[in-house]
């Protein structure tokens, strides 16, 4: 009994792991004015995502955006941009 739940806990474990790797990266860039979170993407390497990132960039400061943070993650975003509104 025990190492069936055992078996199973490391199933879900995995299967919970696996996930995660398999997502594509994306360019996550926060802007504080105006308030502003962008994801760019999907690509699949981080030195692909890396490498686009600086046109991102310069498309926001040509807007007036400041205070630019760019973070490169793995997930699924369901929206891709997100402003102060939402």
């Amino acid at each position: 009994m025990l190492l069936e739940v055992i078996e199973r806990l490391k199933v879900t474990f995995d299967s919970i792991i696996g996930l995660k790797f398999n997502q594509p990266y994306w360019v996550e860039i926060t802007t504080n004015k105006p308030f502003c979170i962008y994801y760019f993407g999907p690509f699949d390497s981080y030195i692909e995502a890396k490498t686009m990132q600086s046109g991102y960039i310069e498309d926001l400061v040509a807007e007036k955006a400041t205070g630019i943070s760019v973070e490169i993650k793995r997930c699924m975003p369901t929206k891709l941009t997100i402003t102060e509104e939402e």
